[in-house]
């Protein structure tokens, strides 16, 4: 099989949107650092009492909720990836490009994302190969088993690809790219029907006669197991009927509700596709953010709120969901709608960012790679105070003891800091993307060279919003400060 190698081979990738870029890389930052906390931290004296909470320190209840907020962002990576799947899609179809074409690289991401999370929650941190390390039994194949019926960051990044492509493909025909009002009435209809249908999918799966789980695993997180939603009562309720169910009301991460968020994003894309996007933007998308996060509130207070990372009731999912798309709004409009894009890509902290954004699915894919520096850690410190601790196991850390878990947390993702550096020395190579790169490549004459790193952190054009008027100011008002300087 021979891929495209000469430079005329090559497809060069157009403007990007640095503040996007920034965004992807931090979800997966932070995602890596709080799962390291949240597989060592046991949260049972939470669920055991709530009132616990309030006896806590002030600064440390402060920064908890905080944590807790951003750890609460399950969907911000999908928040990140649907804007920029929107945005690209759109703007491919008004430079040309062929419609199926475009449509049949996306089902092929689509897909991929999709089989890449079955296998990761099959063999992954908690599948068999996490669960066997970490539990020292290589007899226990109840993981691989249990992976079909979860939907994890990767199943719902998958499904909403594909669900959103062959939307998006529909309405993008027939010079459909030109019909901006109808294209955003379309899909912020789909996310009311989403967000106003979830309740009812969710009280009608629920309730349906399910049979009692027979196993369920020790060290199981926050949650009752003992009923839907949850992925082990999913599992020993194995059949298609479950596994469908599962995809639109199951534990964690289904698509009601988190298809809104897709369409959402799909919204974004398309609000920053257009030749001129309108520089009340950033303005109206904080307005409907902050509105977002009060209805949520408003829900909270009728008890439609859950605790944990389980399927999140109404309350909790438009919080979410305003929090994130005003933290998208929020950079749009200090970046690209300031036409700051080449000066914010090019600090060092975004590069930083930006480089773990460029391999965000492959770093995700390699969760499993935790229990290396907690192996090591564990190692150094039962050598240096002759202790036999075990820094494998699962909530080993309750109330308190705060600041060990955080130290885990903090080793894991130094670690991890390293592994992205010296992968990045190879462009990613054999990474999730690089596949998907050159399996892309079979229906092409040109590849993506979206892995080139020096291109992509060094020498890439970065899009910017501003008026050409306002940037005109802008550079004379920096030439002039250039010239006073110099004199």
């Amino acid at each position: 099989m021979r891929f495209p190698q000469s430079s005329s081979d090559v497809l060069k990738p157009g403007k990007r949107i640095a503040s996007l870029d920034f965004q992807r890389g931090i979800a997966i930052w932070l995602m890596i650092f709080l799962h390291a906390f949240e597989h060592v931290y046991d949260y049972n004296w939470v669920k055991n009492d709530p009132k616990v909470i309030l006896n806590l320190p002030k600064i440390v209840l402060l920064l908890g909720l905080i944590v807790g907020f951003f750890a609460s962002w399950n969907a911000y990576f999908l928040l990140i990836s649907s804007t920029v799947n929107s945005l690209s899609m759109t703007k491919k179809t008004m430079m040309g490009q062929d419609s199926k074409q475009i449509l049949g690289k996306q089902l092929i991401t689509g897909f991929s994302i999709i089989f890449i999370g079955y296998l990761d929650n099959c063999f992954g941190y908690i599948g068999y190969f996490g669960t066997a390390i970490r539990s020292g039994d290589w007899t226990n194949t109840y993981p691989i088993w249990s992976g079909f019926f979860a939907m994890y960051t990767l199943q719902i990044i998958g499904w909403c690809i594909v669900i959103n492509s062959l939307i998006h493909f529909l309405l993008m025909r027939n010079e459909g790219h030109e019909r901006y009002p109808r294209n955003m009435l379309v899909y912020l209809l789909l996310a009311l029907f989403v967000i106003i249908m979830s309740p009812f999918i969710h009280n009608w799966v629920d309730n349906m006669p399910w049979k009692l789980p027979s196993y369920i695993p020790p060290e199981v997180g926050l949650g009752d197991h003992m009923k839907w939603p949850s992925t082990h009562f999913q599992a020993n309720n194995a059949s298609f009927k479950s596994w469908f169910l599962t995809l639109i009301a199951g534990d964690m991460e289904p698509l009601f509700p988190y298809l809104a968020t897709s369409f959402a994003g799909s919204m974004v894309g398309l609000s920053l596709a257009k030749s001129k996007p309108s520089r009340r933007l950033p303005l109206v998308g904080g307005i409907i953010s902050l509105l977002l996060m009060a209805l949520g509130g408003m829900f909270f207070l009728l008890g439609f709120m859950t605790l944990g990372n389980n399927r999140p009731a109404l309350g909790n999912f438009l919080v979410m969901l305003g929090g994130q798309l005003g933290m998208v709004f929020l950079l749009l409009r200090l970046v690209e709608f300031r036409g700051k894009g080449q000066e914010f890509a090019n600090r060092r902290f975004v590069k930083h960012f930006r480089l773990w954004g460029m391999a965000s699915l492959s770093i995700y894919c390699i969760g499993i790679f935790e229990l290396l520096p907690r192996w090591g850690l564990g190692s150094v410190y039962n050598l240096v105070y002759s202790s036999d601790a075990n820094l494998f196991g699962s909530s080993l850390f309750g109330y308190g003891e705060e600041s060990k878990a955080l130290t885990i947390a903090l080793v894991v993702i130094i670690s991890f800091e390293l592994l992205v550096y010296l992968w990045s020395k190879v462009n990613f190579k054999f990474g999730y993307e690089w596949f998907v790169v050159r399996l892309q490549s079979l229906s092409m004459k040109k590849y993506s060279s979206r892995l080139d790193v020096d291109l992509i952190i060094n020498k890439m054009q970065w899009a910017n919003f501003k008026h050409k008027a306002e940037l005109s100011d802008v550079h004379l008002t920096d030439t002039s400060h250039i010239l006073r300087t110099k004199l």
